[in-house]
Formats: structure tokens, C-alpha cells, sequence
């Protein structure tokens, strides 16, 4: 039985992790729940599932929560909380779907106590980097992503000789801008950014997606996670999302893995590996006509996707740098403070202003990514 904390829950990773603990009861177990500021939609997940520990964001809803349940779990507020669900007796398996750096400590708490560890939070890797992945190896736990590319070069990479690899290629959406012009995505809005064509994400995933940033993130991911070189990983424009990766072997020939574009796959590829059993997720039919189409990202329209590479040739630090920044003038576009052209602008300002460093603990992460977001947001007031 795989007990699980899921860190994240109201979000869409979080919720379609909990579609697929309702589709096996028999082998998923629901010990704690962790989430942000989505009391109702938390209170009714609590209801359902029972948690022996819960946590928000803050105390004031968690409260709230505890007054309307029929229960008591034990619980906790905050980054406290996320600690105390990965803590929690029973838990085996974290699922680690909290949005942005806030998810570093627990993730690395986790793998550190040898749990499994379900990675949707892939700026954890982004920043940890070589810390996250010590915190494995002393834990002796399980790293597994959640990603749909990574879990897809997962199957694809499992028993396979890495030297026999020449690249691997990660597929992406293109995001809801992907025939529009420079000048046209400099002037887009909210609404038009969060329109993305393929998935349903969060809001701020979903301006990566725009921005190709998140594609960009998950190119250092794959580093950390495979062993690989920035040489060795491709990006390539799938707007069908069906293709999720492919691998190149040093005889020309290619591998792939698709699937449908439903998160719940990757999900629970990530839960029960290596076992593949039923699911919940779409059925994917070849008995429909089908066109796939590929072709390769353009830099120039999308400069967060150059500046990921930049960051990952750079250093560690620089991979810090530019997450803080990003998750700031994204939060910033989100409020319409600035404009969709400002996020790639600010983004290269500040991986040009911060001296480059070696983090030697998560202490040391974190400050450097507070020093750059309090930078950071000083240059998107000076820009509103």
C-alpha cells in the first residue's frame, strides 16, 4: 500500500493525483494533505479522503477547515505544515505538487526520511539541483517525475545503457502564441496567455507554457534527472501534445513515447511504478485519424527557452537566479503590472546583474533566491 502525502492538493496536479487514489483504493491511501489558499475546494478533498494530517497556508483557514470537519487530524500551517505532512506516520509517498521554489524543503525532507518522491515541483531540481539529488542518494528513496515529458523519457531511458543514447528530445505545446508574432506577444494579455490550447494547468504553469519558460525548466530538470548535458537534450514543437519525448540512439535510429495528453498517466506511472495497470485516464485510440506535427522552437520569439540553456551552461546559481525572477514577473504579468514582453526582459536583467556562486545547502539556496526576488521586484516597480 502506497501512503501518501500529497503536497499541492487543490492544484490541478494535486486533484488529479486524488482521481487516481478514488480509481485504487486497493494500493493508495491518503495520510496528509498539504495546500495553499483554497480552503473550500481543501475542505471538501478532506471530507472525501480523511486525512490524519492536514495543512494550509495559513492558520487562519486552516482553522476554519478543522471547524468544519466531523474530525480532528492533526495539523500544522505553512512550511511547517509541508514538513509535517512528509513526516507524517505511514507515509511512504510524497507527491511534491506545490508551486514554485516554496516546494524545495520538503522535497528534499522527503527524499531525505527515503520516501518515494512523485516530482511535479520541477523547480526543486531547477534550484536544488546537485543537493536534492544528495538528499536521494543519503535517503536511499525514489525520485519519480510527474512531468508527461520526463515520465515519458522515464519509460524510455529504463534498462537502457546511457551510452548508447545520443540525445534525448523534449516535446512541447508551443503555448497559445505559438504562430504569433514578437510584436503581437509583447502586447498580450492575461486572458490571452492563460488560453493555452492543450492542457489545463495553473495560472503560473500556464504563463511558462506561453513563454516556453516552462519547457526551458524542464530542459534542466531532465539534466539533473537523467545524468545528461545541455548538449544532449533537444527541444521540439508538438502542438498535439501526444508525443511527449523521444530519444536518439547513436545509430540514427529514434524511440517515443505518446500517450494521451492527460495528466493522470503520468501521475500514476509515477505512484505504482513499475507497475502500468488500468487507469482512469482517456483511452487512446489509433482507430482516429490522427496528424502529428513537429518542428523546432524559435528562440527569438521566445528568449526564456535560450535563457534556461544560458542558465544551465552557467552554473547552479544561475538556474537560482532566473526561477526567482521568473516566478516574480510572471506574479507581476499575472496582475497585469506588466506586460507579456517584460517577463523575458526581466528575466535576462537579472541573470546579467547577480554574481554567479555555488550554493553549499538549501540555506544557501534560498537566500540567494530571496536577495534575487526582492531585487527583482524593485526593476518590475521601476518598469509598471
Amino acid at each position: 500500500m502506497k501512503n501518501l502525502a500529497v503536497l499541492g492538493s487543490t492544484g490541478s496536479i494535486g486533484q488529479s493525483t486524488l482521481e487516481v487514489v478514488k480509481h485504487h483504493p486497493d494500493r493508495l491511501r491518503v495520510v496528509a494533505l498539504a495546500a495553499g489558499k483554497n480552503r473550500d475546494k481543501f475542505l471538501e478533498q478532506c471530507r472525501i479522503f480523511r486525512p490524519e494530517f492536514i495543512s494550509l497556508a495559513t492558520r487562519e483557514d486552516l482553522q476554519w477547515v478543522l471547524d468544519a470537519l466531523d474530525y480532528q487530524p492533526r495539523s500544522a500551517p505553512s512550511d511547517e505544515g509541508l514538513l509535517h505532512c512528509v513526516e507524517a506516520e505511514g507515509v511512504n509517498t510524497v507527491v511534491s505538487a506545490i508551486v514554485g521554489a516554496s516546494g524545495l524543503r520538503s522535497t528534499e525532507k522527503a527524499l531525505r526520511h527515503g520516501h518515494r518522491v512523485c516530482l511535479a515541483n520541477k523547480e526543486s531540481l531547477v534550484v536544488g539541483g546537485t543537493l536534492i539529488l544528495e538528499a536521494l542518494r543519503q535517503g536511499q528513496g525514489e525520485l519519480l517525475p510527474i512531468d508527461s515529458e520526463h515520465a515519458a523519457l522515464h519509460q524510455l531511458l529504463h534498462g537502457k545503457d546511457m551510452t548508447t543514447i545520443r540525445t534525448i528530445r523534449l516535446t512541447a505545446s508551443g503555448g497559445p502564441f505559438r504562430e504569433w508574432s514578437l510584436a503581437q506577444m509583447k502586447k498580450a494579455t492575461v486572458q490571452e496567455a492563460i488560453n493555452h490550447p492543450t492542457w489545463k494547468m495553473g495560472p503560473k504553469i500556464t504563463i511558462d507554457s506561453a513563454t516556453l519558460m516552462n519547457k526551458g525548466l524542464e530542459v534542466i530538470e531532465a539534466c539533473h534527472l537523467f545524468g545528461l548535458t545541455p548538449e544532449q537534450i533537444g527541444v521540439t514543437i508538438h502542438p498535439q501534445s501526444q508525443v511527449h519525448a523521444m530519444i536518439e540512439m547513436h545509430d540514427g535510429s529514434f524511440q517515443m513515447q505518446a500517450s494521451a495528453n492527460d495528466m493522470r498517466l503520468p501521475i500514476q506511472y509515477a505512484l505504482l511504478y513499475p507497475d502500468q495497470i488500468p487507469s482512469p485516464a482517456n483511452v487512446f485510440s489509433w482507430d482516429q485519424p490522427r496528424t502529428w506535427d513537429f518542428h523546432p522552437p524559435d528562440l527569438n520569439r521566445f528568449p526564456c527557452l535560450r535563457l534556461a540553456y544560458q542558465s544551465l551552461c552557467t552554473g547552479q546559481s544561475a538556474s537560482i537566479i532566473l526561477n526567482a525572477a521568473n516566478e516574480e514577473s510572471v506574479n507581476a504579468f499575472l496582475k497585469s503590472h506588466i506586460t507579456f514582453g517584460l517577463i523575458a526582459e526581466c528575466n535576462e536583467a537579472m541573470l546579467d546583474t547577480f554574481p554567479l556562486q555555488q550554493p553549499e545547502n538549501i540555506d544557501h539556496v534560498l537566500e540567494i533566491d530571496k536577495e534575487v526576488r526582492l531585487h527583482t521586484q524593485k526593476w518590475l516597480e521601476a518598469h509598471r
